[in-house]
């Protein structure tokens, strides 16, 4: 009999901490639809985003927030002996640390971009005053010649591209289409395999009269098969007038904005 009842009452324990499923609470909660558990299992690749195990069957999507919605961004796929953890957590006798909500959604994104990052297809991009295949076409501020390619070779790609100029330290705008977005982030580009594409923006007018410190930052947001956003790093441009040339910086602007007001060191 006494055998019986530490087996009843294990089992109570386990299925409250959330071992067969979660607690009462978590029962009635919404569950996702099989569009969204779809989705985590392509992105995770069925591997739970804690440990990074391989879980094949034995891997269920559980509510990063147990009171939050059941929408994708508070879905996350674990194994059996996470989702029992991650609902484990007892406030009034704390031992150990639980899992926060922040830490599981950033460790979430580092497992759906191991298991996502090969579909990320290779582009190469640049700023240039000359375009076309032979760069005969010569361009002139206030526009400016933008170039990307597509280095794959089998993987067609899907981006976003997003530029932003600046004078010293103050953003200048663009001189924007709004039926044709390219160039700020509002519309999808395609670029099939191979294949390379020559456009050019415009910047506002003041550029032309300055531009002893015009700087041009592009960022660039590949969007993979799954409609997963893979950013790449922004890659900074700077104009020299001398040459017609624009340069590439190894960082971003709020780096180089951080050292423009600084006295010029000398080398010795």
């Amino acid at each position: 009999m006494g055998f019986k009842c530490q087996r009843g009452r294990g089992f109570s324990e386990r299925k409250a901490f959330g071992v067969y499923g979660g607690s009462a609470e978590m029962g009635r909660k919404k569950k996702f639809s099989e569009d969204i558990k779809t989705k985590c299992l392509l992105l995770s690749d069925r591997h739970c985003c804690v440990c990074d195990i391989s879980c094949g069957l034995d891997i269920e999507i559980a509510h990063i927030d147990p009171k939050g919605s059941s929408d994708f961004d508070n879905a996350i796929p674990v194994c059996y002996r996470h989702h029992a953890e991650i609902g484990r957590y007892n406030r009034e006798h704390p031992r150990g640390n639980k899992y926060r909500i922040k830490e599981l959604k950033i460790r979430r994104e580092q497992i759906y971009e191991k298991y996502t990052r090969h579909l990320v297809p290779p582009l190469l991009f640049y700023l240039t005053p000359r375009m076309g295949d032979a760069r005969r076409v010569q361009i002139q501020l206030p526009r400016v010649g933008f170039t990307i390619e597509n280095h794959g070779s089998f993987l067609p790609a899907r981006f976003k591209v997003n530029v932003r100029a600046f004078l010293r330290a103050q953003e200048i705008g663009l001189s924007v289409n709004p039926e044709k977005p390219y160039y700020t982030g509002g519309i999808i580009w395609n670029l099939n395999p191979g294949h390379t594409f020559y456009g050019n923006f415009s910047l506002d007018e003041k550029s032309v009269d300055d531009t002893k410190h015009l700087r041009i930052e592009v960022n660039v947001t590949v969007i993979d098969e799954y409609d997963r956003n893979h950013p790449l790093l922004p890659t900074c441009y700077s104009y020299d007038k001398n040459s017609d040339s624009w340069f590439t910086e190894p960082t971003s602007f709020n780096q180089l904005k951080a050292f423009m007001n600084k006295p010029q060191l000398r080398e010795r």
